[in-house]
């Protein structure tokens, strides 16, 4: 019986160990992760620093004035920064950087939040299930390059 609840204690100090946050401290282990200040290569590829791999199209892609448009806010592990493409009230492409975000975790909200925002043409809508600080975050840093326009 001791044996058991020795085994039971040593597992879930490690289940806690395992979710701890690293904040300020780069992934050197994961190379699909970039520290503060590195640009984020643009090659179509999904990684964990919130590169969902869309180009966003230029000026010249689309008809009228597109905008380019940037915000931040603070999610679960770090900063998150979006790129937002406007044509008029039309949300064209989100792009989401939040390289400290949870793997499987946030990083869901960073692939998936990006099109119900340009689908709805609004940041009013839901927060994807489990990652709800990062939805939050993605949801403020738009709303927050929205309102610098104009």
């Amino acid at each position: 019986m001791k044996k058991l609840a020795l085994i039971i204690s040593f597992l879930m100090l490690f289940s806690m160990a395992a979710c701890t946050d690293n904040n300020n401290n780069p992934d050197t282990n994961n190379p699909g992760t970039n520290t503060p200040g590195e640009e984020t290569p643009g090659n179509g590829e999904n990684n964990l620093n919130g590169n969902t791999g869309v180009d966003l199209p230029g000026d010249g892609d689309l008809e009228g004035d597109t905008e380019t448009l940037k915000g931040s806010a603070q999610g679960y592990g770090g900063e998150v920064t979006v790129t937002v493409m406007v044509n008029g009230e039309d949300i064209v492409s989100v792009e989401v950087m939040g390289e400290k975000e949870t793997p499987g975790v946030g990083t869901n909200a960073i692939e998936q939040l990006p099109e119900k925002i340009e689908e709805a043409d609004s940041t009013d809508v839901e927060a994807i299930s489990g990652a709800t600080v990062t939805s939050n975050a993605i949801k403020e840093a738009v709303d927050k390059a929205l309102e610098g326009r104009k």
